[in-house]
């Protein structure tokens, strides 16, 4: 089991964007969660992705315009849950955003695919900007990752959820099974 530390895997992957980008280079605004432990993960498959993922976004991004990238943890999502088939205790979004982003579903199956993901599915709904792709390991049916794409008045939001099982309860539930 590997510890990612995804702070230090975002810092790092924007120092490297920015000193291998010609030119002009975008503002980047970072917001992490103030207390996120590292996240335990099978393997580095993780944190290759992510560095992969960031540093071409931001070296193919719109110059001119900023790109923002936020990380925080999410409750239970229960919807998303029951759809892909995971009871984690908690999830992890990382989210990058900006109006100057050039991201696409092949692109990010090929990143995915890089490290020993496979698109399962791409879903949307009709009349909506999102598309949510669920991603997982032919070795490890349990372990997946899901990516959304949600393009909406010119302006490309990606998110990544990570499950994430810390093996204890999660505090959030710790704290309303007592007050019970």
């Amino acid at each position: 089991m590997e510890q990612v530390n995804l702070g230090s895997v975002i810092e790092q992957a924007i120092t490297r964007s920015s000193q291998n980008r010609l030119g002009e280079k975008p503002v980047v605004f970072v917001a992490l969660a103030p207390v996120l432990p590292q996240i335990p993960w099978r393997d580095a498959a993780l944190r290759r992705f992510l560095q992969s993922f960031l540093y071409e976004s931001l070296l193919t991004s719109d110059a001119n315009t900023a790109v923002e990238i936020s990380l925080r943890r999410r409750s239970l999502l229960k919807d998303l849950t029951a759809f892909v088939g995971v009871h984690p205790s908690y999830w992890v979004q990382l989210r990058i955003s900006g109006r100057g982003l050039k991201v696409g579903e092949r692109a990010v199956e090929d990143l995915f695919a890089e490290v020993g993901y496979r698109c399962e599915e791409w879903v949307g709904i009709e009349g909506s900007d999102a598309r949510l792709g669920i991603f997982g390991t032919i070795d490890a049916p349990n372990l997946k990752m899901v990516f959304c794409l949600e393009s909406t008045r010119h302006r490309l939001r990606c998110d990544l959820l990570l499950p994430v099982n810390d093996g204890s309860l999660a505090p959030y539930l710790a704290e309303s099974t007592t007050a019970a």
